[in-house]
């Protein structure tokens, strides 16, 4: 029967496990649900900071549509200015989107371009290479982009529109300007008149302005790079010269009422993700993709406002049908996988750290049930059942980890940004429960139980190792996790193989110990038997206290190891973008500067030749189209980067470096050497092919040798491979054949600029300065120059938010894996702590000093702690090659190759210096305890050593 003495000498006793309890389930509280939100908002900024990046090249969403003239007889009356009718249709644009689309979509911006007519008349310019053409274009502006700076004149301005039956109105004409380029290709100057004639429209125009398109309205020249400068395009009789100048609204309203000629109407819908809210979430990503599939499949009579035909009029033509053109959802595509990947490694974090805390607080239920073993045993010796102490146990418990519960809903709810949804409650739940139980199931099976049999021991053992291998082989040969959520398998994994080097220890250690213990009775003086024999008798009931250790360094030697590889392969990234160089000049070769040694910290330049052409094989007739055709000077590149890989195998391959030679059927075609992809020389050894490539005469080309691997992955390919698929086939040129490529390809090239060794670093404003010609808008169809930095570029990937919560979240899995390894190995002392204070009193009675009680609890404390250590660090370095392709950090690296796997021996180091203060300060501790502790405090009389 229980009185309310024993009661409260219980609770005297179980407080100390109650608040460590308590403190676990505040831990696993607060963490699961404050980090997901924390996450969310990271997660946010990397996807906002990428939508903002993919919308330097143009918009990423936009609608267009052709408008159909209306009869003069049929035209409405005033409806308005352009602007109003391209902001009316705008906004219906963005309502027809579903709500977490439209929140996305700002005010979209409206242009318009009509359809090019023949420079005619008294003052049309002269012919330069064919007839002349020209359109008119306006575009509302752009907050984002800067403005038209005029050199001449001024900016177009138009009267608005009077009657179209008024005869002056009809005969004024249209305000233009032009631009630089336009200008003195065409000869033109300010206040210049001529006409524009076609079969559906005819105007006259007045030249008003010219501006200047080297800087300024940078988006503009994207939207209409005939208005940088004509093209030269080919005609039914010969060529001829496009071009465009620009008007004002009342301008285009003008030239459409001048005629019957549509209008090609275009509108840009920029993104803005909200960097504080849940966008980046899988749900509201989801959301988005559902919501611009909606968009897309969206009916004209949707989008207009009502059926009366003024709400879908653009300059008086009717805009009968949008066609929305989507370049967003390619990017959420790839951001939800990087995401999910992200997701996954936290949860990987997650599971460890829910593991030591599990074990953590089955520990402290075994000092409970060591310190209430006493009343326990009273209590079964007057017919108390082992289930009733158990939901006694249950119960004082739930009034614990309920507190603890609380308490850490409050603290994740302060974590947490404001006005955040919580994380799941599932990952607290699965924690709670085993915390919540550790007490019972500890008092139901005493420490003082017989140990198992050694069949059954057997089998579990076998049971464990059987789950760590056959997990560790399931998720090898499943890959990387292709669902969405955490992956289970991958966080369980290195669990149960933490639970199999321990079942190792447990087996290795005492035999060891024993071996050791021989050794230090043959030795002289006492301590380092009595240590290293209570060592080996303690080594099995410490599992716990090494189960908490073990896991704690092997996740942090883990997670430091993933931050290092994501660290290294963010470099290398940057390396690939930049071709290996420090700054680099990417387009076609065509475009690219000549020389820029000129310019300051410039030592060595490089030019990659990039191309993409048809092979066909010249002994079985094997065509492989869209094959990668790169250039390179060997020697040029060993001089500016002695240790490329790439440089190294041209320059060592035979042959690779020889003139260009006569081959084929008639000896006279340009025959070339290069090296192949290892896929390519395999197939075809020896092998000749003729190439095929836009801007290149027909030649032939023999392959002299295969390229090594380190070659293939040489940053020097990177601008000119790119991050995409791989090309069907890669051949490299070196020497005299690489200078036959051709200069104009879809493909890019590079011009890689090399500081000399020790030298000072490459002005990067200089290089900006002196290839501004290259840099500016062209107005040619195609790839523009881009100035790359290595710096810049590797500054954008370490501020992803993705690759920070990783190693935040590893970081914090360490340093709270620390704490608590601590606190269990504090525990497992407590637990042994009286019989270590008889021991330490019997030798004190025999005249044992301080330095030797030292000695003595660094031996006891050793063995364990550095195999417990050691293990943990085994299995922190081995993870990441045994989870293989089940770890896949190449979609968090943004490279084209899953990256090397890179220790950090910094955190490594610090994790051993962590389990050294351990060490010394539990022996210390116990050697100060002791000191103020009497031998009649622990010995007994009769008792004897």
């Amino acid at each position: 029967m229980l009185t309310l003495r024993l009661i409260r000498r219980e609770a005297r006793t179980a407080w100390p496990v109650a608040v460590v309890l308590a403190l676990l389930a505040v831990l696993l509280t607060a963490i699961p649900l404050s980090w997901p939100p924390r996450f969310d908002r990271l997660a946010a900024g990397s996807l906002a900071d990428r939508i903002d990046r993919a919308q330097l090249s143009g918009a990423l969403v936009t609608a267009s549509s052709t408008t159909v003239p209306i009869p003069a007889g049929a035209r409405p009356g005033a409806h308005g200015t352009l602007d109003d009718d391209l902001d009316r249709i705008g906004a219906a644009l963005r309502a027809t989107a579903g709500p977490p689309l439209a929140a996305a979509l700002g005010r979209p911006q409206g242009r318009v371009a009509t359809a090019s007519a023949l420079a005619a008349g008294p003052g049309a310019p002269a012919p330069h290479g064919g007839p002349q053409r020209f359109g008119l274009v306006h575009a509302q502006p752009d907050a984002t982009d800067g403005p038209v700076e005029f050199v001449q004149g001024r900016a177009p301005r138009q009267a608005s529109p009077g009657s179209a039956d008024d005869p002056a109105e009809d005969r004024a004409p249209i305000e233009v300007a032009v631009s630089e380029a336009t200008r003195q290709r065409f000869d033109l100057t300010v206040g210049q008149t001529f006409g524009l004639t076609d079969l559906q429209w005819a105007t006259p125009v007045v030249l008003v302005g010219v501006f200047r398109t080297d800087r300024g309205a940078t988006r503009l020249w994207q939207q209409f790079p005939m208005l940088v400068a004509p093209w030269t395009v080919p005609a039914e009789t010969g060529q001829e010269v496009d071009g465009q100048m620009l008007t004002s609204a009342e301008g285009i309203v003008l030239a459409a009422s001048r005629g019957t000629a549509p209008l090609r109407v275009t509108w840009d819908l920029p993104v803005a993700i909200d960097r504080a809210g849940p966008a980046a979430t899988p749900a509201a990503i989801a959301a988005l993709r559902s919501a611009l599939a909606g968009l897309r499949a969206a009916d004209a009579a949707q989008r207009c406002v009502d059926d009366a035909m003024t709400n879908c009029l653009v300059a008086g033509q009717l805009a009968p049908r949008v066609v929305v053109t989507d370049r967003l959802t390619p990017e959420l595509e790839a951001f939800a996988a990087q995401r999910g990947r992200t997701g996954q490694l936290q949860g990987f974090a997650l599971a460890g750290l829910l593991g030591v805390a599990v074990a953590t607080a089955f520990a402290a239920a075994r000092l409970g049930a060591r310190r209430r073993g006493g009343a326990i045993a009273l209590q079964l010796s007057r017919g108390a059942g082992r289930a009733g102490i158990a939901g006694r146990l249950l119960a004082e418990g739930a009034v614990a980890v309920g507190a603890g519960l609380a308490t850490g809903w409050a603290a994740g709810r302060a974590l947490a940004p404001p006005g955040a949804a919580l994380g799941s409650p599932v990952p607290v739940l699965a924690a709670a429960v085993p915390v919540w139980c550790a007490p019972a199931a500890a008092a139901l099976v005493p420490p003082g139980r017989a140990p198992l049999r050694r069949s059954r021991r057997f089998v579990l053992e076998a049971l464990v190792l059987l789950s760590a291998g056959g997990g560790l082989a399931a998720l090898r040969a499943r890959g990387a996790f292709t669902g969405s959520g955490i992956d289970l398998q991958l966080a369980l994994t290195p669990v149960l193989l933490a639970l199999a080097l321990i079942l190792v220890l447990l087996r290795l250690l005492p035999p060891a110990l024993l071996r050791a213990t021989r050794w230090a009775r043959r030795s002289r003086g006492l301590v380092p038997l009595v240590a290293l024999a209570r060592a080996g008798a303690q080594s099995g009931a410490t599992a716990l206290a090494l189960l908490v250790l073990v896991l704690a360094t092997g996740y942090g030697v883990f997670g430091g190891t993933v931050s290092r590889t994501l660290a290294d392969g963010r470099a290398q990234t940057a390396e690939w973008y930049t071709g290996g160089a420090p700054t680099a000049l990417v387009g076609p070769r065509d475009r690219l500067p000549e020389d820029l040694s000129q310019v300051p910290g410039v030592a060595h330049q490089v030019t990659v030749t990039g191309a993409t052409g048809e092979l066909t094989s010249q002994d079985d007739g094997t065509t492989i189209p869209a094959a990668g055709l790169v250039g390179v000077d060997a020697t040029a590149l060993d001089t500016a980067a002695p240790s490329s890989p790439l440089a190294r195998a041209l320059l060592a391959a035979d042959d690779a470096d020889t003139p260009v030679g006569r081959g084929g059927a008639s000896g006279t075609e340009p025959l070339l050497t290069a090296l192949a992809d290892p896929g390519l020389a395999s197939r075809f050894p020896d092998g000749t092919f003729e190439v095929s490539a836009l801007g290149m005469d027909r030649v032939l080309v023999h392959v002299v040798a295969a390229l090594p691997d380190d070659a293939l992955r040489d940053p020097v390919l990177g601008p000119v491979l790119g991050t995409g698929p791989r090309p069907t086939a890669l051949l490299l040129f070196t020497g005299p054949s690489q200078r036959l490529l051709p200069a104009r390809t879809g493909r890019p090239s590079a011009l890689l600029l090399y500081p000399a060794a020790g030298g000072p670093p490459i002005d990067r404003t200089a290089v900006r300065t002196a290839s501004a010609p290259q840099l500016a808008p062209t107005g040619v169809p195609g790839q523009r120059v881009e100035l790359r930095d290595r710096a810049e570029e590797l500054d954008a990937l370490r501020a992803d938010g993705l690759v920070r919560s990783v190693r935040l979240a590893f970081q914090a899995t360490a340093g709270l894996g620390l704490l608590l390894a601590l606190g269990a190995f504090a525990l497992e002392l407590l637990l042994s702590a009286s019989e270590r204070a008889r021991t330490m009193s019997y030798l004190r009675t025999l005249g044992t000093g301080g330095r030797s009680l030292l000695g003595l609890h660094l031996l006891h404390h050793v063995p364990l702690l550095v195999a417990a250590a050691a293990s943990g660090t085994v299995l922190g370095l081995l993870l990441p090659g045994a989870l293989g392709p089940g770890l896949h950090l190449a979609a968090l690296t943004g490279g084209p190759f899953e990256p090397a796997t890179h220790t950090d021996w910094t955190t490594t180091a610090a994790l051993g210096v962590a389990v050294s203060v351990l060490m010394l300060s539990a022996a210390a501790l116990e050697v100060a305890i002791g000191r103020r502790r009497g031998p009649g405090a622990v010995l007994r009389l009769g008792e004897a050593l």
